[in-house]
């Protein structure tokens, strides 16, 4: 008997023209009942969806002096910036050295109350006083596994539980992985608000390797790339500035690390199952990414924000539900807009924009058994 060929909107179709018989999608281990005389059923087997990330909130600091080694450039200033963010420094002037200390949007690799550090090679002193701003946007979530096959009975089922999102900075939670009987499928990794120099999203659950701008994440497809393969394309997560990898389980959305300007982040990647988009980190008119496509469903949209509000992103379109728009999570009507968008089951959740936002949750897995 062939097995069945699913075009990308044909995922409601019956495999080997069995009936959909059960469906799990609320998290947990639960036991399942199969009909004496079966021995082997078709279970389609999604992982949940990896959380988005959490920047720090967008701050601005007075800069009073400013010290270059050949190594590091240390600005004094009473702060609440963090490492990892991305800073810009305006309006010092030129005491002695050549080159003006003045920066844009790059990381900060130290920082203190009073002062904060970046490596940089330029050495001489400044004059007067300028002006900092850091800040962030936050990377979307990426997707959760997808596996399909035949398995032998099993008396449970685990549905794995989407990464929770949280209005602390930090990296995205990833997923949970769930599981029929032998068919497995892992959960997507967190997005990132830092990395390298840019805001990531994280890598789709199908990923074997780190690709540019992802993060390894639990070997979860069924057929997935050999170690060492290009994931590219298929499940990577999208690097500073670049829309998610597309793939059966895609990878979220870029946030923006820029401070100043417009700055609109990435949108969620694309395939059965999609990443979240990513936040901007503006102190101008700024957008989030969206969510994600799902095979069957729409990923989230995202809405431009102004004064306090900086683009939460998004939430990817699962295979099994929609994603919402950011700061409209599951279940309700209302939300904050720099809020990122919850997944829908298996995709991605939204980055939080950088104003005390909500990073979105990864959606929670899902399970069918046909028979």
């Amino acid at each position: 008997m062939s097995a069945t060929i699913y075009s990308n909107s044909s995922f409601t179709d019956s495999p080997y023209g069995l009936t959909l018989r059960q469906t799990f999608s609320t998290p947990g281990t639960f036991p399942v009942t199969i009909p004496a005389g079966i021995n082997r059923v078709y279970a389609v087997v999604i992982g949940g969806g990896g959380a988005g990330a959490t920047s720090p909130v967008l701050a601005t600091a007075s800069v009073t002096a400013a010290v270059g080694n050949g190594t590091n450039i240390i600005y004094t200033a009473n702060n609440s910036f963090v490492q990892g963010q991305s800073v810009t420094v305006a309006g010092l002037g030129i005491a002695s050295g050549s080159t003006s200390l003045n920066v844009n949007s790059v990381i900060i690799s130290s920082a203190t109350s009073t002062q904060f550090t970046i490596l940089n090679a330029t050495t001489g002193t400044s004059s007067g006083t300028g002006t900092a701003n850091a800040g962030g946007g936050a990377g979307g979530g990426g997707a959760g596994g997808y596996s399909a096959g035949w398995t032998y009975v099993s008396n449970s089922v685990t549905v794995g539980t989407g990464g929770v999102g949280t209005s602390t900075y930090a990296n995205g939670a990833s997923g949970n992985a769930s599981i029929y009987g032998m068919v497995f499928a892992g959960g997507g990794s967190g997005g990132l608000w830092t990395s390298n120099g840019g805001i990531q999203g994280g890598a789709g659950a199908g990923a074997t390797t780190v690709s540019a701008g992802s993060t390894a994440s639990t070997i979860s497809y069924t057929g997935a790339p050999i170690a060492g393969a290009t994931v590219v394309g298929y499940a990577g997560g999208g690097g500073s500035g670049s829309v998610g990898g597309a793939g059966v389980s895609a990878g979220g959305g870029a946030g923006n690390s820029g401070p100043t300007g417009n700055r609109t982040a990435s949108n969620g990647g694309l395939g059965s199952i999609a990443g979240g988009g990513g936040s901007a980190g503006t102190i101008a008119i700024a957008t989030g990414g969206n969510g994600g496509t799902g095979d069957r469903f729409a990923g989230g949209t995202a809405t431009g924000g102004t004064g306090g509000t900086f683009g939460g992103a998004g939430g990817g379109g699962g295979f099994a539900g929609a994603g919402f728009a950011n700061g409209y999570p599951a279940g309700t009507s209302t939300g904050a807009l720099n809020d990122g968008g919850q997944g829908g089951n298996g995709g991605g959740g939204g980055g939080a924009g950088t104003s005390g936002g909500t990073a979105g949750s990864g959606g929670n897995g899902i399970v069918y058994l046909y028979y």
